[in-house]
């Protein structure tokens, strides 16, 4: 594709300089395509483009010259959370920097009465909320969609995951002259029907994966022993220099234990969850933009629409249940032309799970070694004496102090060698200490990592007899349409088990039991949360019981 600059795209005056402040000169591959159409047609519009393409810009501009022709007009944008909506509203408010037009930023968790005080005063032409907040004020009638020419929904089939497809429909219905532009990364079942239902012959523009896998981004992981990840986190925390980056995890109850443990061993960090107030969650960005905090622990539903400048590395600290999540999760570094690092931390159990993400994303990542003790241990004095080197010039200041003064007066006689023993204990209580146990947190890699040897366990008996197995509970059975067939399916195309290792089956009408032989304990039990039969699947160890027939 040719490469064209924003002053070649038929933008305004005021909007072209906007840009030309933020120091943005060519486009994304998104906006070059969209912004065009979007410009010369009045139109419905699909993007199908990732998080961090730069879809916002791709559609705020093109709105904002649509608004600067009749200004009667008014325009609605849906975002799936709080978090996407303010930074929305924040990206408008910087396009709009020398042609005003007024809009406001609707959502939960936040006083409705100041919302709606806002509303009425300011008269805004431009809404952008989330779908509760929305559906709230229209059923208060304190919005009025009718006026609305242009309904954007930016991550769709993110709206579509948190269960809001309802209400959007319930939302676009409230508005019948209207054009709907809508952007998604994915385009699933629910997607397209509300296409068929809702659109009018729309402009399609898609940017190809290959765009969207993280070329700035360097993808490598860590293999390492069941539990140990936090050891291998600050393993890695202690030897890289700069870092400064988001690490998710599969619960906020995950979140909040690793944050406290990353606190707790010297590394500044928050944790994001869904339990935290608005003010909470933007007091945790604030710091986090203001680097007073270097790591953010978070899930995948908290992190949605985080758009923060330089971050330098993602952490997987454990791996997404969806697929297609760590697309998202690496799209959030290596971006504006910089490189980012991306890094899993797994244990052997995820191994086969990596693998199918590297598979469908087209995009090799690499087996690394972590550091051994004898680097990190150098690499930490190394630093604090480039932390006590480079803050030499600053302490001249207290020379002519006279509180200072009496501090060296008090302390003159004690010697260079103790105050460096003093230092050095510091770093030694500060977690130094761990790198003299050497004890070795990573696992060893086996050419056979992906067959049933590799795992453990005691063999299946000779005659098929299964005292060796664990017998599992999940929530689904024949009224979901589950048999015996589907669920050995399941588990062997999501694990890679043979269907040889799964042992009795019984389905009830609302749930069922099966064996697995145990050594692959860990492995099933880390299918819970996926999808299967179009609900979301809970499965647990039970009790030891004897099968009926």
């Amino acid at each position: 594709m040719q490469t064209v600059k924003f002053s070649e795209l038929s933008l305004g005056e005021s909007t072209l300089k906007a840009i030309a402040a933020l120091g943005y000169e060519t486009p994304t591959e998104i906006q070059a395509k969209s912004i065009p159409i979007l410009l010369a047609k009045d139109t419905d519009f699909i993007g199908q483009a990732q998080t961090g393409t730069g879809k916002t810009a791709a559609y705020l501009l093109p709105l904002l010259e649509k608004l600067a022709k009749n200004k009667d007009d008014k325009a609605l944008v849906l975002a799936p959370t709080r978090e996407l909506a303010i930074q929305i509203q924040d990206e408008l408010l910087k396009f709009t920097k020398f042609e005003k037009v007024s809009s406001v930023c609707i959502y939960g968790g936040t006083s409705i009465g100041l919302q709606i005080k806002n509303i009425k005063h300011s008269k805004p032409r431009i809404f952008v909320g989330t779908p509760g907040r929305v559906l709230d004020l229209l059923e208060r009638k304190v919005l009025n969609l009718k006026d609305v020419k242009w309904m954007i929904l930016d991550e769709a089939d993110e709206m579509l995951d948190m269960g809001f497809f309802e209400d959007v429909q319930t939302i676009l219905s409230h508005s019948e002259d209207k054009k709907i532009w809508m952007f998604s990364a994915t385009m699933p079942s629910q997607i397209l029907n509300l296409i068929k239902v809702h659109f009018c012959d729309p402009e399609i523009v898609k940017v190809k994966k290959k765009t969207l896998s993280g070329e700035n981004v360097e993808q490598n992981f860590y293999l390492v022993k069941e539990g140990l990840q936090v050891e291998a986190l600050s393993a890695l925390l202690d030897y890289l220099d700069d870092v400064f980056g988001l690490v998710f995890c599969q619960t906020k109850l995950d979140c909040k234990y690793l944050s406290d443990e990353l606190n707790a061993r010297g590394y500044p960090s928050d944790a994001l969850h869904g339990d935290l107030s608005q003010e909470q969650r933007e007091l945790i960005f604030k710091k986090l933009k203001q680097k007073k905090i270097k790591l953010l622990t978070c899930t995948d539903v908290a992190a949605r629409g985080i758009d923060i400048d330089g971050l330098s590395h993602v952490f997987n600290f454990s791996l997404p249940q969806d697929m297609e999540s760590y697309v998202h999760r690496i799209g959030r570094t290596g971006r504006a032309g910089k490189k980012g690092v991306a890094i899993s931390i797994i244990s052997p159990r995820e191994m086969m799970k990596l693998r199918k993400i590297e598979k469908i994303n087209n995009s090799p990542i690499e087996l690394k070694k972590l550091p051994n003790h004898d680097d990190i241990f150098e690499k930490i004095i190394e630093k604090k004496f480039n932390d006590i080197n480079g803050s030499l010039d600053l302490w001249k200041k207290y020379d002519e102090n006279e509180h200072f003064a009496k501090f060296n007066k008090k302390f003159h006689h004690i010697l260079k060698d103790d105050l460096l023993k003093f230092i050095y204990d510091d770093m030694l209580d500060r977690g130094l200490c761990r790198y003299l146990k050497k004890v070795n947190i990573e696992q060893e890699v086996r050419t056979n990592s992906f067959g049933n040897n590799d795992r453990g366990g005691p063999s299946r008996s000779a005659g098929g007899a299964r005292n060796d197995s664990s017998r599992f509970f999940i929530n689904a059975g024949s009224k979901d349409g589950l048999n015996t067939g589907k669920l050995i399916s399941f588990i062997s195309n999501e694990l890679n088990i043979s269907g040889k290792e799964i042992g009795r089956i019984d389905v009830k009408n609302e749930f069922s039991f099966f064996e697995v032989k145990s050594g692959f304990t860990d492995d099933i039990l880390s299918l819970k949360g996926f999808q299967f039969l179009n609900k979301k699947i809970n499965i647990e160890l039970s009790k030891p019981k004897q099968f009926r027939n």
